[in-house]
């Protein structure tokens, strides 16, 4: 059991997550009272052109994720857990332990329960496991849907929430989440800490609620459904006194500057269509999904205040050759603007910002049950995505590049 849900893998070896059933656990008289468990990843990446989740382009060997959980079934229908994690992604997490999820979950009956703590967010087909790298094929899933820069304040909340299942006779089921509190970022292992003189300070998040549906159809392992989040991120810079004295004296702020700015993220929606359908060796699944918001800042002749309505999809095809090996590819993109897809307004000093489609292909060897192995290769068109080193030289990314990825984990 990892993250809150099990891992039970089909013949097809893809992994099926669900929730683990309280009533057999204690029913099962063998199972330990505490259950420990956890994983060991580490990578490497290196691109052609464009530094993209770190230093890229020289190459990198700055992708280490760890985590170690404990769980425990306390009664027939109440169960607790809690994760510690780590990671070191380019300039993301250097190594900051973190509280990743830590749970009450008590489940009255099949249609209703109760979670309560920091609760991961149901957003899309995977996002509850997307920390989980045994419990799929990609090394970096589709990530117009599923950033990993953006795991901080999408993987989960901390509040509470609702859950249930209901069958619906010869139509199938209904699943069911809803949930309700706040984000935590930390500001020091978060994506957007900013190197030089200007410094991330805090993150303020003041409240998060969202839910999720699914249909599981008559037909075997079709799932259909959709998510949504709503919340608010205001994010608080600061910089020293020569740098903000030097803003002055350029006029890009007003006298009376202090160093200190907000960049905050308001009205944020996020949307995103589902299907799945799992059959055998095989797994097709492919999300729409709409990010909306307004980005206000304190001092707006520093800052652009814009809004922001992006456009993401992707389509995914996995495929297990054999009880050891497995191959994929999945097609992904992201329109920065949905009203602009070819980059045509001022926005975007090159055409080739507002937009990133990534065809991705991926192999996974399983030496064992606890040991495994990915290879992933992508290729890009556009640069939507990647954090641009200097917004003045308009030439300094290049529109086509690859990306590759080799990856190895140990769960225990």
């Amino acid at each position: 059991m990892v993250g809150g849900v099990s891992l039970a893998h089909s013949r097809s070896g893809h992994a099926q997550i669900a929730p683990e059933d309280p009533q057999e656990a204690a029913e099962d008289t063998s199972l330990p009272s505490i259950a420990i468990h956890g994983f060991v990843s580490q990578g490497a990446f290196l691109s052609t052109d464009n530094d993209y989740l770190g230093h890229s382009e020289r190459g990198s060997v700055e992708f280490l994720e760890a985590a170690v959980n404990v769980q425990t079934q306390l009664t027939d229908k109440l169960r607790v857990g809690a994760q510690l994690f780590t990671r070191d992604l380019g300039p993301i997490g250097n190594y900051a332990m973190v509280l990743d999820w830590a749970y009450l979950d008590y489940r009255w009956r099949d249609w209703l329960g109760l979670r309560a703590g920091r609760i991961k967010m149901p957003f899309g087909l995977y996002n509850e496991f997307a920390d989980v790298d045994a419990a799929r094929l990609p090394i970096l899933l589709p990530q117009s849907v599923y950033s990993i820069v953006d795991r901080d304040f999408l993987l989960a909340q901390t509040g509470t929430a609702i859950y249930g299942s209901t069958p619906l006779t010869v139509a199938g089921g209904i699943d069911y989440q809803a949930f309700g509190g706040t984000v935590f970022v930390d500001a020091n292992s978060s994506a957007l800490v900013v190197n030089g003189p200007v410094e991330l300070d805090s993150v303020d998040t003041k409240y998060a609620a969202g839910g999720q549906l699914f249909w599981r159809a008559p037909l075997p392992g079709l799932r259909l459904g959709g998510s949504y989040l709503r919340t608010n991120l205001d994010f608080h810079f600061s910089t020293d006194a020569a740098t903000a004295a030097a803003l002055v004296a350029t006029g890009m702020v007003p006298p009376d500057f202090d160093g200190t700015f907000t960049y905050d993220y308001r009205n944020i929606n996020l949307a995103v269509g589902s299907v799945e359908l799992a059959r055998g060796d095989w797994l097709l699944s492919a999300e729409y999904s709409r990010w909306m918001f307004d980005v206000v800042n304190s001092v707006p002749m520093l800052l652009p205040e814009i809004e922001v309505d992006s456009e993401r999809f992707y389509g995914m095809l996995a495929y297990r050759l054999t009880d050891q090996l497995e191959a994929g590819t999945y097609y992904s993109v992201v329109f920065a603007d949905a009203g602009d897809r070819d980059g045509k307004s001022d926005r975007f000093t090159e055409s080739h910002r507002a937009y990133q489609k990534d065809l991705a292909v991926s192999t996974r060897f399983d030496v064992n049950d606890f040991w495994l192995w990915k290879l992933e290769a992508h290729y890009m068109d556009g640069t939507a995505e990647v954090l641009d080193p200097d917004p003045m030289d308009h030439d300094d990314l290049a529109r086509h590049w690859g990306f590759f990825l080799v990856k190895t984990t140990v769960t225990f």
